[in-house]
């Protein structure tokens, strides 16, 4: 049990550090851009749905995130962010490239088409969920925050005279962040994978220079930014903006959601063999899988593509499932906003069904 519940809260550190910086660097990016570059995305809606549905189509879970940190923030419309959880595959897709890469290449197409129609749908039909933060308000740019590139970097030694309590936590923090990223002690588990699909991917043919570690190390790099602002903003930006709006806000509720589903999850997948529940009814099998896809986790979703390889279950189930399960991505949306969490969940468990359905009976 102790071994768990270090693996479950080594997780969730990965997960909520991940989305704080993601948050740290939208904050950072309104203020050297004076808010100007909320303003130009929020006048496109389409082109929102475009941006976000792509960048959560990267494997991994980083632009899921990304997506649901800028939605949070009011920067990006509803339905960019549906569009973006219906295209987001998270950590299945590394596995899913690596053993049936062909097959891969095709659904993450097919999921793409169906995340911009779905997404410009919704935002021509005008269906909203209020995000928990609204931009103009939490993102305000003061005057005396307008700086240059060269004023914040030529007035950085004023930041140590009186070094501020705030500024060493969060650089302290950042650095022991990095350094675990640099060493693996972050390194993502996927519980609930199965002996098939583990000793598939060991011994696929295809090699592709697609793995997670290399989006780790862009990750890295953008961890390292944030923390080379750290010693460059000044005091009022660094507590007002980063410590107040940032940490003190979301920190506590994103890493007490994360922990508590990723506890919850772990014991539900050692308890319940779904395996031999699945093989035995096909039907039954897709809204199994769609609704398995509500849960926020890497792992329990790597069930249905040891079934797909195997020729147990069609490739319209694996579909299906990919299209409502998002990996971690809606993790921190859970934590944000429970009703866009429910919105996004039940609109994608709709348009999975569908699009299962009508696969299945075409023996697709």
């Amino acid at each position: 049990m102790i071994e768990v519940l270090t693996d479950v809260l080594r997780n969730t550190l990965m997960i909520t550090c991940f989305v704080i910086v993601i948050m740290l660097f939208i904050e950072l990016l309104n203020l050297f851009t004076q808010g100007n570059w909320s303003k130009w995305l929020g006048k496109y809606e389409p082109l929102q749905v475009v941006i976000a549905t792509v960048l959560a189509l990267i494997p991994g879970c980083f632009g899921g995130f990304a997506v649901v940190g800028m939605w949070t923030h009011g920067a990006i419309s509803f339905g960019a962010l549906v569009a973006a959880m219906i295209s987001c595959v998270g950590d299945e897709a590394f596995v899913m490239l690596v053993q049936m890469p062909q097959k891969a290449f095709l659904l993450f197409g097919i999921l793409l088409v169906i995340g911009f129609i779905v997404g410009f749908t919704i935002d021509k039909l005008g269906i909203k969920v209020a995000c928990p933060k609204d931009m103009n308000r939490h993102l305000v740019v003061h005057e005396h925050e307008q700086m240059s590139l060269h004023d914040l970097f030529g007035n950085w030694k004023s930041n140590f005279k009186q070094l501020s309590f705030t500024r060493v936590l969060l650089i302290t923090a950042l650095i022991l962040f990095i350094y675990g990223m640099a060493t693996g002690f972050f390194q993502h588990e996927h519980h609930g994978e199965t002996e098939h699909v583990a000793n598939a991917v060991t011994q696929s043919s295809y090699s592709l220079p697609l793995e997670e570690a290399w989006f780790n190390n862009i990750f890295l790099i953008l961890a390292i930014v944030v923390l080379v602002t750290f010693v460059f903003v000044n005091d009022h930006f660094l507590e007002e903006h980063l410590w107040h709006h940032i940490i003190r806000q979301h920190v506590p509720k994103i890493f007490l959601w994360t922990f508590a589903a990723l506890l919850l999850i772990h014991l539900l997948m050692n308890s319940v063999d779904m395996i031999a529940w699945v093989e035995k009814n096909q039907l039954w099998v897709l809204l199994f899988a769609v609704l398995i896809g509500i849960i926020p986790e890497s792992g329990p979703h790597l069930v249905f593509i040891s079934l797909f390889l195997g020729g147990t279950i069609p490739f319209s189930i694996l579909m299906a499932n990919s299209i409502t399960q998002d990996g971690h991505s809606t993790l921190p949306l859970l934590a944000e906003s429970k009703s866009g969490f429910l919105a996004v969940k039940s609109i994608n468990v709709v348009i999975g069904l569908v699009v299962g359905l009508a696969g299945y009976w075409l023996n697709f």
